[in-house]
């Protein structure tokens, strides 16, 4: 949510928010995405609804499962254990 609205974690805008603000938030950002959907042709909207790469941003092949091709298991494994 912070990232939507450019906001550090340590900005006092962000600090003050409470749990509430941050599910109003989301809330209207589905809201908001939902209309925007709406308003498009079939053929458009199964393309934005489509699921996509999140590192690259290709749609995905049936099947792919949301797989992620920038995850380095070994980085992860590596941080999991404490290292660096």
């Amino acid at each position: 949510m912070l990232r939507e609205f450019h906001a550090l974690p340590t900005e006092r805008r962000a600090r003050e928010m409470k749990d509430r603000d941050y599910l109003w938030c989301l809330a209207n950002g589905l809201l908001d995405r939902e209309e925007q959907l709406e308003r498009l042709c079939p053929d458009c909207r199964g393309k934005a609804e489509q699921a996509r790469c999140p590192v690259c941003g290709r749609p995905e092949e049936p099947g792919e499962g949301g797989s992620n091709p920038a995850f380095d298991p070994a980085q992860f494994q590596r941080l999991k254990e404490g290292g660096a």
